[in-house]
């Protein structure tokens, strides 16, 4: 038996003292029986690391090591009590807790051998509520078909994307769509600065440049012209003097027969096919997402109820750990301060907090409505994934039964979606 698991039923007793949202405070009670086989237990682990002379690790006589470390057995056995007697509380009290508890009242000078030992936690519980509203909820139901309009602009992106830049001729202006290739310097206070300068630059007059009036500035000019002009810059006013050393067009490719061999296809028509199929997959996963947030933005709205506040914490951190994680790979040095680890974990925590909000409320649809996942449906799962992996059958099925309790879950989830889809009022939009 696990020194983490000694405590009987009739060894802890347990008193709720009060509520608050999703937390509960309990007093327990240690018996003196309890206690002193923590510190028993607390004896043995001291005696088996210790070292007293005259004798080899380990085996010094037990009452020699009770006689010289008194302070480690003491520290051991409090810790055996408290855990001890609060997972004993906490399954006779039937609580479902979500995080570990916390003590928040206790004299742990006052553990001591033949002495029952008294002490309050405090624990975050799963919040108990009735869903509603869950039947019927009204959806607008995003259109799945692509039409011609979206197809022709989809394939206006792709030529646009595989463009490339030619020189404009002889005696061209800048205009609005061009792209030119400039050289400019900039000074500050009668002396050249670097910082604002530059030899070759390419600027597309469509779009905004980091030097304000710089487009502005060259529009019209031809090639070989100069034109100068100021700036107000983040550090003050800025004369520019600019040259545009050559003009650019940019030139979108035919769709034909050659444009789709380049891309990989056999024909112009087999790129249009691919590019609608692609779409139209695009479009059948964005309608059902929009589906299904109009579904749970309209449970968290009907469905209010208190969230156990240390599992959004928890949650809370591990997102801004991930975020961090993701942002700085491995061996880069991540440049995140505290205080923006406050801040980021301010904006992530009510998306945290509606997720795990969302997540009840479908668990409670889930056991109302008896759409509670089984064994079959898991082995059914299993068997899937086999047959799409068959020569990975040992690695796939360890896999599943490590995760059976995830895998159970996500069903869960996903039938209380289907049914919720399923009696949802959907109209077209």
């Amino acid at each position: 038996m696990s020194t983490l698991d000694v405590a009987s039923d009739n060894e802890v007793s347990q008193k709720e003292l009060g509520r608050q949202g999703c937390g509960v405070t309990l007093e327990v009670v240690a018996s003196k029986e309890l206690v002193n086989k923590c510190f028993q237990n607390a004896l043995v682990q001291v005696q088996s690391r210790a070292q007293l002379q005259g004798f080899r690790a380990g085996r010094a006589p037990a009452e020699m090591v009770k006689k010289n470390f008194p302070a480690q057995i003491a520290e051991r056995a409090v810790d055996f009590v408290i855990r001890n007697a609060a997972a004993k509380a906490l399954d006779k009290s039937k609580l479902r807790a979500v995080m570990l508890p916390v003590v928040s009242k206790a004299d742990f000078t006052a553990v001591a051998e033949n002495k029952p030992f008294t002490f309050e936690i405090k624990v975050d519980v799963a919040p108990e509520f009735d869903p509603k509203d869950y039947i019927g909820i009204e959806v607008d139901k995003k259109s799945e078909e692509v039409s011609a309009a979206d197809m022709q602009k989809h394939l206006e992106e792709i030529l646009d994307h595989n463009a490339s830049l030619e020189a404009e001729g002889e005696g061209a202006a800048v205009g609005g769509d061009s792209y030119v290739i400039v050289s400019y310097k900039g000074v500050k206070d009668g002396a050249a600065d670097k910082k604002y300068s530059a030899e070759g630059e390419l600027v597309d007059m469509a779009a905004p440049h980091t030097i304000a009036g710089l487009s502005d500035a060259v529009k019209g000019l031809k090639k070989g012209e100069s034109k100068d002009f100021e700036a107000e810059t983040g550090d003050g006013v800025v004369k520019f003097s600019v040259k545009v050393d050559e003009i650019k067009k940019k030139i979108k490719p035919a769709l034909d027969d050659a444009f789709a061999k380049n891309m990989g296809f056999d024909s112009v028509e087999k790129l249009k096919e691919t590019v609608k199929s692609s779409m139209e997959k695009e479009a059948k996963l964005n309608a059902e997402k929009a589906f299904t947030a109009q579904i749970e933005d309209a449970l968290v709205k009907s469905n209010t109820f208190e969230i156990p506040q240390s599992l959004v914490d928890y949650h809370t951190a591990a997102a801004v750990e991930n975020f961090i994680k993701r942002m700085f790979p491995a061996g880069q040095k991540a440049e995140f301060t505290d205080e923006n680890k406050k801040a980021f974990a301010a904006r992530m925590r009510p998306s945290v907090e509606k997720d795990l909000r969302i997540g009840y409320i479908m668990r409670a649809i889930a056991e109302k409505e008896n759409l509670r996942a089984a064994d079959a449906d898991w082995q059914a799962e299993l068997d899937k994934a086999i047959a799409a992996n068959p020569k990975e059958e040992k690695r796939v099925r360890d896999f599943f039964n490590e995760k059976k309790h995830d895998i159970l879950a996500s069903l869960d989830e996903k039938k209380t979606l289907d049914f919720l889809k399923a009696n949802a009022k959907a109209k077209q939009s």
